[in-house]
């Protein structure tokens, strides 16, 4: 009876499966890593509004700092009613001029703001480009995740229903005085907890789809049928100190928080007692005839605060400390990039040999299962539940392993200021770096295994 059983159970899903990957390949779109990216970046902007919305203000005030730079009209009109010491018959007067005003000298306090403002609109497209950077990463997290957890799922199923059948044939030795009573309630609690990590796993998958449809504005296939697949070249082996350099000088973060130190150093010098000089011209009307009024004037006028009660000495002081936290600031930032930059960099090598380790089981549940199912054919053995949910898992675990090994690339590019994309290529470091090999120094264990490597006659000691 449990031999029927499992026929009837696991020979239709090997059937079905089969089916519903062909139906997929043929009517389902599949994307693929750089088109999410894509998905994301054209339509993930409530992800990253506030950025925006930062750019927008800075600006704003770099157009307000060119527009000092521009001549300014001022139309002035007064009514009032008097009474004059002169004898006269009007009581009311009505009068209002027209003047122009342009800046010639300022000492450059007004190109200095411009400068400023400047830095400012640079630092915040800096900070867009960082924000967005941790969406692009997360929507690329979700993409894998859930290719993983499709197949999670998966394996749960099949592990539900091998543990489902085990209950219904203790269920029937039962019935016929074979086991006891204890070892069906044993069969029955792995139904449910095998229930529960189903149920677990199908609300993860649920929350995974949800965000990444919501990132890029899109229905997803209701299962993912084809994984992307591994890499198959090993990571370019780099001169890690030359790359921290790299990241020093073009990491995104710390540049923007050099030009916001530039832009407080340039308000803060921008602060002095010096005069301004401006040039004007006005033009002014009366309905009063008064002797010795101006019908218009042209000239230059001079401005210099002497004494403001130690204002500017206030302004300074507190840029420079403003300053001096920005400069605090980025040197945590960079001791935290460098260690950062550091296990990346290290890491990606060893989430690359994760890769090859999942080829590799991979390969060996392929193999087994196959072997099993011609066991099966031949009646030799009556369960390929185990076989089944083995290679499953592999696959999942090989999709982890892919995911976790295209984040780093994608990181290796965020810290040197690129695009996420751009990490996702194969020779993206070599373009970056150039085409310099750093040898391995000290003990290392034989590479080359037909995953993605070649099989070379080393030695485990570097002696030269």
């Amino acid at each position: 009876m449990g031999v029927s059983r499992l026929t009837y159970i696991f020979v239709p899903m090997f059937f079905l499966t089969g089916m519903a990957i062909s139906w997929a390949e043929e009517k389902i779109p599949m994307l693929s890593p750089l088109e999410v990216l894509q998905l994301i970046e054209a339509n993930g902007a409530h992800a990253f509004a506030v950025a925006g919305a930062d750019i927008s203000i800075a600006q704003a005030k770099l157009e307000q700092a060119k527009s000092a730079l521009h001549p300014s009209l001022t139309l002035n009109s007064t009514g009032q009613i008097y009474q004059s010491t002169q004898k006269n018959n009007d009581n009311a007067e009505i009068y209002g001029d027209l003047e122009v005003v342009k800046s010639i000298y300022d000492f450059g306090k007004k190109s200095i703001e411009i400068d400023a403002a400047g830095y400012d609109m640079e630092a915040a497209q800096q900070a867009l480009t960082t924000t967005k950077n941790v969406v692009l990463l997360e929507g690329l997290a979700l993409f894998y995740n859930l290719h993983a957890s499709e197949l999670q799922l998966r394996a749960y199923n099949e592990i539900h229903a091998s543990a489902y059948v085990r209950w219904d044939r203790a269920k029937e030795k039962h019935g016929l005085g074979r086991t006891g009573p204890i070892e069906v309630s044993k069969a029955l609690m792995a139904v449910e907890k095998t229930r529960l990590d189903y149920y677990r796993e199908r609300t993860l998958n649920i929350s995974y789809r949800i965000r990444l449809e919501e990132l890029i504005n899109q229905s997803l296939p209701d299962e993912l049928i084809l994984p992307p697949p591994p890499p198959k070249r090993p990571p370019y082996k780099a001169d890690r100190e030359e790359f921290i350099k790299l990241v020093m000088l073009r990491n995104p973060e710390i540049v923007a928080l050099l030009k916001q130190a530039k832009a407080k150093g340039l308000r803060r010098s921008a602060i002095t007692s010096m005069p301004s000089v401006e040039a004007f011209g006005n033009v002014g009307h009366s309905s009063r005839e008064v002797s010795g009024r101006n019908e218009y004037s042209v000239g230059a006028r001079m401005s210099w605060k002497v004494f403001d009660g130690g204002l500017k000495w206030a302004q300074r002081n507190r840029l420079a400390a403003e300053e001096s936290r920005i400069n605090a600031h980025m040197e945590i930032k960079r001791r935290q990039l460098r260690q950062k930059a550091h296990f990346i960099f290290m890491n990606r090598a060893d989430v690359f040999q994760s890769v090859i380790s999942a080829r590799a089981e991979l390969d060996y549940t392929q193999k087994k299962m196959l072997r099993r199912q011609q066991l099966y054919s031949l009646e030799r053995v009556t369960d390929l539940a185990r076989a089944m949910v083995e290679n499953t898992q592999a696959e999942a675990a090989l999709i982890r392993a892919t995911g976790a090994y295209q984040l780093e690339s994608a990181n290796i590019a965020i810290l040197l200021g690129d695009h996420p994309s751009k990490g996702l290529e194969d020779d993206y470091l070599i373009s970056v770096m150039g085409p310099k090999k750093v040898p391995t120094e000290g003990y290392v264990p034989k590479s080359g295994s037909g995953f993605g490597q070649d099989d070379q006659n080393k030695i485990n000691k570097n002696t030269e």
